[in-house]
């Protein structure tokens, strides 16, 4: 009786390791399944993470914003450059002066141009130079050189100017043929409502009596 108990109890011990045997193979039968499936190399790290925005993961090109330049003092002459485009305001006009005597001066507005006029109005004066030549003297704020020849462009008396300017006061004297550049007054053309002008100027002729016939050339400079 008990080895027939024990021989039953050894069966069951049997059979529950023969069913223990086969779902450890069938585990290990569906574990090479799967590996089988899945690409060589990749493991199961969950879902891929979503594709990234170009147009937010793009650097974006840096813009450059130029400085502004700051705004010009009132009273201020603009810069003159080469690009600086003029306005004809008259061509070739003959003046002729004559002081009444050797010290007397005769007054010049090259605006217009015209001879003779007050103070408040002069860019230049010629003095009758006696008894050497006449030579003129530029107003105050005006400015000139001597550097000058015939058919210059506004441009090159403004480079004239600024590269070999007449001093202040300096007495300039005339012989014909001679040329010179001239820049009028800045704040007195501001002060009568009027333009900036360049000039031109030629000596043509001074005479045994001192007169002189000058022949001028202006052009308007622009505000800006």
């Amino acid at each position: 009786m008990v080895i027939a108990v024990a021989a039953l109890a050894l069966l069951v011990s049997l059979g529950s390791a023969i069913v223990s045997w086969r779902a450890l193979d069938q585990a290990q039968t569906a574990r090479d399944i799967a590996s089988a499936r899945a690409p060589v190399g990749s493991t199961d790290s969950g879902p891929a993470p979503a594709p990234s925005d170009p147009a937010t993961t793009t650097d974006s090109p840096q813009t450059t914003v130029a400085p502004e330049e700051p705004p010009r003092s009132p009273g201020t002459p603009p810069e003159l450059s080469e690009q600086t485009v003029y306005e004809p305001k008259y061509e070739n006009q003959s003046l002729t002066l004559k002081p009444t005597d050797c010290f007397k001066e005769m007054q010049v507005d090259l605006d217009e141009p015209r001879a003779n006029v007050g103070s408040n109005t002069t860019d230049m004066a010629l003095n009758a130079g006696c008894p050497g030549a006449p030579f003129i003297e530029l107003a105050a704020g005006v400015e000139g050189s001597e550097a000058a020849s015939a058919g210059m462009k506004p441009a090159e008396c403004n480079n004239s100017i600024r590269s070999a300017p007449i001093a202040a006061g300096a007495e300039v004297p005339l012989r014909k043929g001679s040329w010179l550049c001239i820049r009028t007054n800045y704040a007195a053309a501001r002060e009568q409502r009027d333009r900036w002008r360049m000039v031109l100027l030629e000596v043509v002729t001074i005479n045994n009596d001192r007169t002189t016939v000058i022949r001028v050339t202006a052009w308007n400079i622009p505000e800006n």
